[in-house]
Order: structure tokens, then C-alpha cells, then sequence
């Protein structure tokens, strides 16, 4: 048997679980490895900086522009910074783009059985889905002044809200 996938975690996210084939014992793995020898920072670290990045940013004033897939990212860096901004105190809008975005998120709050332990626990107080700083986002608010973080997709930038908007 094989198994054949283009992405695939081993550690597990805020929202999902690893990776995991239990019943599964494969002789053949084939999947892709963009970033198969990166060493990177530990994953603490890289929230840390980014946290750390976005809050300065719009405390300055600035507006950040995070380019995120629809799926799967997008959700775990909202519920990052969700829970960054009840923890700050900060009072910036948060957008994520309209559209397969917000779809998902609908998926999520209404499969809440699709995530890891964590959360279905934390769902007998609140579905973590439903963002208390974040809301979709509408192009009529593009030019508006002051700061704000956009979660626009497609992440790779090379079309759509992420490359339209600031």
C-alpha cells in the first residue's frame, strides 16, 4: 500500500491535531518536501516574533497584511492573534478576507469534532471560532485610515485580496 499527500504535520497545531495513521502501514510515502531539510526556529519562537512584529506594527499605526491559505493557516494564526489581542488589551480591527476564509471558519464552529483536544474541550465555554477580535473583511474598508491586520488569501500572493489591497 501507499499513501500519497501534498502536506502533512507531525506536531500538532492550536486547532488540529498531528498527523496520524494508525490503521494505516504504508510501504510507499509520496508526498512533497518544500521545505524538507529547512531547519527553522522552534515554533514558540517564530509566533513569538511574529506576535511581536504585528503589535508594533499597528501600534505605530501601521496596517499588516498576513497572505494565508484559506484552509487550515488561516484559522490557526486567528486564533494566535484572537487570543494575543484578549490577552494585550490591543484595540485594532482584525479582518480576515471574505469568502472560502470565512467558509471554513463556518466549518470549524459547526465540526468542532474535527479538532484536537484542546479545543473540544474549551468548547463547553465557547467555540473558539467564534473570534471575539476578528470579522470579515469588506473592500470598503481598504482605505480606511488607522491600523488593522488583514488575513487576506490566496497566500502565495499572486492574486486576489492579498495582492489588491494597502
Amino acid at each position: 500500500s501507499f499513501v500519497y499527500t501534498g502536506d502533512y504535520n507531525m506536531t500538532p497545531d492550536r486547532h488540529l491535531g498531528s498527523a496520524n495513521c494508525d490503521r494505516l502501514r504504508p510501504d510507499l510515502l509520496i508526498t512533497e518536501s518544500t521545505y524538507a531539510t529547512t531547519i527553522r526556529d522552534s515554533k514558540r519562537c517564530r509566533e513569538r516574533d511574529l506576535l511581536r512584529q504585528v503589535s508594533e506594527c499597528v501600534r505605530e499605526g501601521g496596517k499588516v497584511l498576513i497572505p494565508v491559505f484559506a484552509l487550515g493557516r488561516a484559522q490557526e494564526l486567528c486564533l494566535l492573534l484572537d487570543a494575543f489581542w484578549e490577552r494585550t488589551g490591543l484595540d485594532v480591527p482584525i479582518y480576515f478576507s471574505a469568502g472560502l476564509t470565512e467558509r471554513a471558519n463556518w466549518y470549524y464552529k459547526m465540526f468542532i469534532g474535527w479538532t484536537n483536544q484542546k479545543i473540544k474541550n474549551t468548547f463547553v465555554k465557547r467555540n473558539v471560532f467564534d473570534f471575539v477580535h476578528i470579522r470579515p473583511f469588506d473592500r470598503a474598508l481598504v482605505d480606511t485610515p488607522g491600523p488593522m491586520v488583514l488575513f487576506a488569501t490566496p497566500g502565495m500572493l499572486h492574486g486576489g485580496l492579498s495582492s489588491d489591497v494597502f
